[in-house]
């Protein structure tokens, strides 16, 4: 072993001492440590010392985080945690033999993982701080095995090896984990972004608004489309007002995913009124040389209101004599 690693082991556990610790060959408990596999023997210093590690575990946790996480974090939650993964990690290394088996979400451990970053993210806790989470579990039962090998560094890099290397894969999953999360919000909102951007309005009997605001891209078009259409057959409609007011850029991307749209809802027998074009857009669309010939074009939506309405054999009269 290279003196970089004794300096490692040094700096890691120079407080390793104590007088109720394993040797080789038989353990003070009873372990025959020479015939057991590494991971055979961890698993069981696991299940003796359990006590011992959940003590320690939860002093750093409180320590390192209780601070920033004032009432969110409390020592039953904590100790039950800890209890719940060292049962898992006793049973993960009693089966899994020299070689490590990859812990994967689906596995008992990855779910025990995936379940604390979700809860974690949801409470507001950091990722960052969920690994210190599982990283203090980590530290705590490598102080333990230091305290029980005081003399037997060789067989404490043993031991240690497979412990690092599963908490290694546990502190990736939990990173895993938040940003699933985190990418199923992303899509939600962002779904219900959209749904709120291209609503369809019903504003009379067979007459439909569909307003646009924003920049339209190929997702969007697609989108908003999918809605008119739907709601064209629902609400069996006559005419379909798409109103471009709030679309600030007016271009010939703009305008094929429009004319798309307008083919599609002609198709299903619907007439198509469009309003708001600015003057800009107008001029640009004629430079373009793109043309709404089969549209009914307004320069505002009330116009294009009243124009929905006489389509349909329907009028807006004033009351009473009113301005």
């Amino acid at each position: 072993m290279g003196p970089s690693v004794c300096v490692y082991l040094w700096r890691v556990f120079y407080c390793c001492r104590g007088e109720d610790y394993y040797r080789w060959g038989t353990t003070k408990k009873g372990i025959d440590v020479s015939t057991k596999s590494n991971t055979a023997v961890l698993s069981t210093l696991l299940e003796q010392n359990r006590t011992a590690i959940i003590e320690e575990w939860k002093r750093t946790v409180m320590d390192s985080l209780g601070h920033k996480y004032p009432g969110v974090l409390s020592m039953d939650e904590l100790h039950r945690h800890a209890d719940m993964k060292l049962s898992a990690f006793s049973a993960y290394f009693s089966t899994c033999g020299e070689a490590l088996v990859t812990v994967t979400k689906e596995s008992t451990l990855g779910r025990m993982v995936y379940e604390l970053s979700t809860d974690h993210d949801m409470r507001g806790i950091k990722p960052v701080d969920t690994a210190l989470y599982l990283v203090a579990l980590k530290k705590a039962i490598s102080h333990r095995l230091a305290l029980l090998l005081p003399n037997s560094q060789e067989q404490l890099v043993d031991l240690l090896e497979p412990l690092f290397g599963l908490m290694d894969q546990l502190t990736l999953l939990s990173f895993d984990a938040y940003s699933t999360t985190r990418e199923k919000v992303i899509a939600q909102q962002s779904q219900s972004l959209m749904e709120l951007s291209t609503p369809v309005i019903v504003l009379w009997n067979n007459v439909l608004l569909l307003p646009l605001v924003g920049v339209i891209d190929t997702i969007r078009a697609r989108q908003f489309t999918e809605r008119m259409l739907e709601a064209i057959t629902r609400h069996e409609g006559i005419v379909t007002i798409i109103d471009v007011t709030g679309v600030p850029v007016f271009d010939t991307g703009v305008a094929r995913h429009i004319m798309k749209a307008v083919d599609a809802a002609q198709l299903l027998g619907s007439k198509v009124v469009m309003t708001g074009i600015s003057p800009e857009g107008a001029q640009t669309l004629t430079k373009l040389g793109i043309s709404f010939a089969n549209v009914t074009s307004r320069v505002s939506l009330r116009a294009g209101v009243a124009e929905a309405l006489k389509l349909v054999g329907r009028r807006i009269e004033l009351i009473n004599g009113a301005n």
